[in-house]
């Protein structure tokens, strides 16, 4: 098998390194996390729901439209995902639906926050948050596949790796959350675009590859660039999009789960329409009340957006710990500063590391490597 694995730690989280031809690294991947794959996928929140959902009339036609839409623009990452179900020995037609869960208008719930800052040097914050039962699970992963830019992502095992945050080796870094969409529109599942994304090579380009590839569901992206220092936060939902690149003059944004610069958002139920439960809209923005509020009087530096995202919850933050009706907790914030090209970790218990963005892309952390190979090694 063309493929190679290496296994690794960096601040208290897994970091998995996979190599070689697009299929046997994702049929690869898959073998080498399927006790994860297993689990998070029998850990899905949606689950139930996305069945009941699928096995009614509307929900077949929906779910085939996206289906076909999706296969026929991105065959190749529709591939991945089959390697990676074909390694896990579970069926593809189970992964796939868990990929389109945001994509069919069935609850998604909420979840991720953004901070970004362009002035005298430039920084993208993130915190992702995910079901505290995935802990252990949740990892990072680094792609060498033949052919592409490599990238490193937060990933969720049995998804395909593009829906938190990438850093790719072009230079570019970004952070994902979701957005409800209320009645989504015919269009490829928002996973295979943000995936298609990974492949940019310039700030521009990036921009316009999400201008241009629409996707049937919604994310909120926020780019930075570490040559030229641009950041933008851009919207994607139901094939509208907004983009809001910052300034010097407007140097601070942030992005939770609600749209915040479409007029007529579509996560937003028309008036008069019957949509699907729109989950925990007041949530996102109960965080979005706390961040509204926040501006930094000075530059600020790594350790204010760690401050920002991990001091407290709601009502005086936006840190998520699963306590009370809240299910979600964060499981790791990341602060990147583009400027200089490192990368902050730190994970859902306090541990920490600093590295630089080329070592965080290629893979290599300075902590010490634990070889796991599997399969062939590369030629």
């Amino acid at each position: 098998m063309n493929a190679h694995i290496d296994e690794t730690t960096v601040a208290g989280l897994r970091w998995v390194v996979v190599s070689g031809e697009r299929t046997a690294a994702f049929t690869l991947l898959g073998e080498y996390a399927r006790a994860s794959i297993t689990a998070v996928q029998n850990q899905l929140p949606e689950r139930e729901g996305l069945h009941a959902f699928t096995r009614s009339g509307r929900g077949r036609r929906i779910l085939a439209d996206v289906v076909t839409a999706t296969e026929q623009a991105y065959p190749h990452l529709t591939a991945e995902l089959r390697a990676l179900a074909a390694g896990a020995a579970l069926p593809y037609e189970d992964l796939l639906l868990a990929n389109l869960r945001g994509d069919l208008g069935v609850d998604d719930g909420t979840g991720c926050t953004d901070l970004a800052w362009r002035g005298t040097s430039s920084f993208i914050a993130h915190n992702e948050d995910g079901a505290p039962a995935l802990d252990g699970h949740f990892m990072l992963l680094t792609l060498h596949i033949d052919g592409d830019l490599p990238v490193t992502v937060e990933w969720y095992p049995g998804f395909l790796p593009s829906n938190t945050l990438a850093a790719n080796a072009a230079g570019l870094v970004w952070g994902i959350n979701h957005i409800q969409v209320t009645i989504p529109i015919v269009a490829p599942g928002r996973h295979f675009v943000a995936r298609g994304l990974q492949q940019c090579t310039t700030f521009t380009d990036a921009v316009d590859f999400l201008r241009t590839h629409p996707s049937a569901g919604g994310f909120a992206y926020t780019i930075g660039d570490t040559h030229t220092g641009r950041v933008s936060v851009v919207e994607t939902a139901a094939g509208r999009h907004a983009v809001r690149e910052l300034s010097p003059e407007s140097a601070f944004e942030w992005h939770t789960n609600h749209i915040r610069f479409m007029p007529n958002s579509p996560d937003r139920a028309p008036a008069g329409a019957a949509t699907a439960n729109l989950g925990q809209r007041d949530e996102s923005l109960a965080r979005g009340k706390v961040l509204q509020d926040i501006n930094p009087a000075l530059e600020p530096d790594i350790y204010w957006f760690d401050r920002v995202l991990t001091g407290s919850p709601i009502p005086t933050g936006v840190h998520r710990t699963a306590a009370g009706h809240d299910p979600l907790a964060t499981l790791c914030t990341t602060v990147t500063n583009l400027t200089d090209r490192t990368i902050y970790i730190r994970n859902q218990h306090g541990r920490t590391a600093t590295l630089s963005l080329a070592d965080f892309v290629a893979g290599q952390p300075s902590a010490e490597r634990i070889g796991k190979g599997l399969g062939g090694e590369r030629p």
